[in-house]
């Protein structure tokens, strides 16, 4: 056998276990994640050089979310997915929070917003997801409406797969 020939199979080879290490390692490894609340809205103190018509203005209400709530459901096949969803409104903006979060760990994993009756790769990616296990804060992008963007969706784009689903509705808090 001539030397290039070993050589294209050992780097096929080679990429054929990246590959498979890639699409099964997923399956016995966990990330766990365990982010805080995001920062809450402070209020900042007027200054001393403001006139007494500025400070008797009222300001103007600051648009906002309304509070959201859901839990997790399975997704198909074998995935598991179970915890919380609630919305949290901090300093720069709405996040959708994960907490008591676990799912089937898989490769390509992303959280994605959808419409009801909406195919996930139509919704909105909030991004990759951090891990598998854990409590974690996904931003919402500002023109998204929780109310008109009620699902969540673990799905993996490596398979076209959905790993969990969770239904958000206004929250009573």
């Amino acid at each position: 056998m001539k030397t290039s020939t070993k050589l294209i199979i050992s780097v096929i080879g080679v990429a054929v276990i990246a590959v498979a290490w890639w699409l099964i390692s997923p399956l016995f490894l966990t990330e766990t994640v365990d982010e805080g609340l995001p920062p809450t809205a402070v209020e900042t103190p007027a200054s001393e050089e403001e006139t007494e018509e500025e400070t008797t203005e009222t300001p103007e209400p600051q648009p906002s979310q309304t509070e959201v709530a859901g839990v997790f459901m399975d997704g198909e096949k074998n995935y598991e997915t179970t915890g919380t969803i609630r919305s949290v409104e901090a300093e720069d903006g709405t996040y959708l929070r994960f907490e008591e979060f676990e799912t089937t760990n898989g490769p390509d994993l992303f959280v994605y917003l959808t419409k009801p009756g909406q195919e996930t790769t139509e919704g909105v990616s909030l991004g990759s997801l951090k891990g598998n296990i854990g409590n974690q804060n996904y931003l919402v992008p500002a023109d998204v409406n929780l109310e008109e963007y009620n699902t969540v969706v673990i799905w993996c784009r490596a398979f076209s797969a959905t790993f969990g689903t969770g239904e958000l509705s206004a929250s009573n808090e």
